[in-house]
């Protein structure tokens, strides 16, 4: 069994043209096809203060508003 996870952009027409590999073999096969939303990329952190703002309300009582606001310069 051959597997391939590829990425398409699908247009209004719906259409996909799909190249297989030449290891696929000739003759029928068995071909299946899944649907899925693409996964979305995260953007990469550009510095740790970004990084505790985006969680600052996730950390409950590990960590204080202070601790948070010396990171971010923003109070909690």
């Amino acid at each position: 069994m051959i597997t391939m996870q590829i990425t398409v952009d699908i247009k209004e027409d719906r259409q996909v043209v799909l190249t297989l590999p030449p290891e696929v073999p000739m003759g029928q096969i068995s071909l299946m096809v899944t649907v899925a939303p693409a996964a979305e990329k995260k953007k990469p952190r550009s510095s740790l203060a970004a990084w505790a703002e985006e969680n600052a309300e996730d950390w409950g009582d590990r960590i204080s508003s202070e601790d948070v606001e010396g990171f971010t310069g923003r109070r909690y």
